[in-house]
């Protein structure tokens, strides 16, 4: 096409082309937006996720706040303040058909040698220790069925049970987590008796509550040198709580008649 000889004319900084400064901003736009897609297919093809939170998790209830007839609630609490206790002691027994079968104790404290210490005499007299040291693992001796300190290595799940402070706190906490219709009885004044390295004998007021739950019994067997644990479904008991939400001591009895009643003495806040 011939040209008309007119060029255009020079519109100078003082006169800006509004249709060119249009044009380079929807430019600018596209770029920007172009940039940020990339970006997005660069970190995987979506927006960074929010971070996801846990599950909400159920404020704790204090023992001041606690409803000692919400059983459920009574039983959880129990079971947190033993585990949270920085030591305790723990003696018990155990029984069949009401006749005496073992006896032992346990415990947890944090200046001590062992990180736990678990100590139990057969009815027959057979007498076996048990330990979690730091730095070295479980180990336990015993009279018989053993020769000198052994150190459990794999440790077998009754191993695990009873050779740490597991064996004083899972208890609590499959009887709260498993309990079937607790139920609140009353209010009772209950005395726990001397227990062993100098645990003086005490008079605590208690609720005492009732119920049922699948029950694990910790044993040795001579024979072959090894822990046992058996867990027995149905077992009736009994745990009474204190009014600062301290068990005290909880009894059960399966229907097969093996019973345990474990005494939770000197338990620091």
């Amino acid at each position: 096409m011939p040209s008309t000889g007119q060029e255009p004319e020079d519109e100078g900084p003082g006169r800006p082309n509004w249709l060119l400064s249009l044009l380079v901003a929807l430019a600018c736009l596209a770029v920007v937006v172009s940039g940020w897609s990339v970006a997005r297919l660069t970190l995987g093809g979506t927006e960074p996720a929010a971070e996801e939170d846990g599950p909400p998790q159920a404020p704790q209830t204090s023992a001041a706040e606690a409803d000692p007839r919400d059983a459920e609630a009574f039983l959880g609490l129990a079971a947190r303040e033993l585990r949270e206790a920085p030591s305790f002691h723990i003696s018990y027994t155990q029984s069949m058909d009401g006749e005496e079968t073992g006896h032992g104790w346990a415990r947890h404290e944090p200046d001590a040698d062992t990180a736990f210490e678990h100590f139990f005499r057969t009815a027959s007299g057979v007498r076996v220790h048990r330990y979690d040291l730091p730095g070295t693992g479980l180990m336990m001796t015993a009279e018989k069925g053993l020769s000198g300190m052994t150190v459990l290595d794999p440790p077998s799940e009754a191993d695990l049970r009873l050779c740490s402070v597991e064996f004083a706190l899972a208890t609590l906490d499959e009887l709260a987590d498993s309990a079937e219709d607790p139920k609140l009885v009353g209010t009772e004044e209950l005395t726990l008796p001397a227990g062993t390295e100098g645990v003086a004998a005490g008079t605590h007021t208690t609720y005492r509550y009732t119920g049922t739950f699948p029950a694990p019994v910790g044993g040795y067997e001579p024979e072959t040198g090894r822990n046992t644990l058996t867990r027995l479904a149905g077992a009736e008991f009994d745990l009474w709580v204190d009014e600062d939400g301290h068990p005290r001591r909880l009894s059960f009895t399966s229907p097969e008649g093996v019973g345990a009643t474990y005494d939770y003495h000197a338990l620091a806040d």
